[in-house]
């Protein structure tokens, strides 16, 4: 008798909790009257007080929305405007979202008799799915502002597709899904949080306006976390089974060298460079990462002859330019320093002839930037140049230092 009339007692208290959150119109208030008693309800009236507050962030984001309209409704008739609460607005979708998650949650529990009747799931479900493309534009509206702020709103964009909660939805007509993943995936880079990061660029890899951008993202959350050789060669592997499948993609194929080079791996450098150049024997990558891996090493001549191939599939390109004049500026040096070591002495004359080539090519790189971008890779080496073909006080090496800041 005692234990009936603790359950009858328990129940009846539940309900006389709904009873008061069913009068709240404070979303803060009613929260807190959940918390408190959360422990003493059960599964099914879990759900209806969470479903009580996503009536009441809903009724919220429906107003607001409503204002919304309105205004742009006068901008277009040229009237006036009157102001809404932008912020209460993201707030409750975020909220009416997070409640809707946990409502159907406690929905979907099997009830005393042990069978699954949700209540709520397909009302919240359509309502909310309704609601969800604001997530986007706060987002938008917390870039600059709160970036962790719009890096939540972001993911739960794009988070949310896959909740439980909106199973029943065409997932095929949000055609903003994998632009968004795109943008979630850059926020979770700059945030560290690199898993969900890898989760929403794998997301994007398919659309086709963002979808290199958002490889990019995902070799740099990799590239993020290599904490050891052994973790570099795994993320090797893992560069290498995504080129097997597009070996077109020179990106990869760069990557995949860049970290041959870290590693000093030349005797796998050299053979995935043969092979694509097999292939492909105009390839600009190729020919690049050939030329730096033959700088690395100090073989001047060689690099100087890979990097021209470069140089010729894309004339206008800095780095290369640049690079085929430090080529010339490093061999002049070298050559310099051995004559000195063997106890000769060279004539300016010489020198010059040593030095013109780099200046050549310096001079070239300096033409064709524009807007200085590439200076760090020719400034430095057109001064010192200079320095040595015409001396300290030269007007043109005094304007050549100016690079170098």
């Amino acid at each position: 008798m005692l234990a009936l009339a603790a359950v009858f007692s328990a129940s009846a208290f539940a309900q006389d909790v709904f009873k008061q959150i069913s009068k709240i119109k404070d979303y803060k208030e009613a929260y807190n009257l959940i918390q408190s008693n959360l422990g003493s309800m059960s599964a099914e009236e879990k759900a209806k007080c969470y479903n009580k507050l996503v009536d009441i962030s809903y009724e919220k984001v429906i107003k607001e929305q409503g204002t919304e309209t309105e205004n742009q409704m006068a901008k277009q008739f040229g009237k006036e405007t009157v102001p809404y609460d932008t912020v209460g607005l993201y707030d409750a979708v975020l909220k009416a979202i997070e409640d809707g998650v946990t409502c159907d949650e406690f929905d979907n529990q099997p009830n005393e008799k042990g069978k699954v009747k949700p209540k709520f799931h397909k009302s919240n479900s359509d309502r909310l799915y309704g609601i969800r493309g604001q997530l986007i534009n706060a987002g938008i509206y917390y870039q600059n502002k709160d970036e962790a702020l719009s890096y939540k709103y972001l993911a739960t964009y794009v988070e949310s597709a896959d909740y439980p909660l909106f199973k029943e939805q065409d997932k095929s007509k949000d055609l903003n899904l994998t632009t968004m993943a795109y943008y979630a995936a850059r926020a979770a880079y700059f945030a560290k949080d690199y898993a969900r990061g890898e989760k929403f660029a794998d997301i994007a890899l398919n659309d086709t306006a963002v979808g290199k951008d958002a490889l990019q993202v995902k070799l740099a959350i990799m590239q993020s976390q290599l904490k050891s050789h052994e973790d570099t060669l795994t993320y090797i592997t893992k560069l290498k089974d995504i080129y097997a499948k597009d070996e077109s993609n020179d990106m990869i194929f760069s990557t995949i060298c860049s970290m041959y080079i870290s590693i000093n791996d030349k005797a796998n450098l050299s053979e995935l460079i043969k092979t694509k150049l097999a292939k492909d024997p105009n390839n600009f990558t190729a020919l690049a990462m050939n030329g730096q891996s033959y700088m690395n090493e100090h073989k001047w001549d060689e690099a100087i002859a890979e990097l021209t191939k470069a140089s010729a599939v894309q004339p206008e390109n800095v780095a290369i330019v640049a690079s085929i004049g430090n080529c010339y500026l490093f061999k002049a040096q070298e050559a310099i320093a051995s004559a000195t070591q063997s106890g000769k002495t060279m004539s300016q004359e010489e020198k010059n002839q040593l030095y013109a080539p780099a200046l050549e090519y310096l001079e070239k790189a300096k033409s064709i930037d524009k807007d200085m971008q590439f200076k760090s890779v020719w400034g430095y080496s057109l001064y010192n140049c200079c320095y040595n073909l015409y001396g300290a006080e030269d007007p043109k090496t005094k304007e050549a230092e100016a690079y170098t800041k």
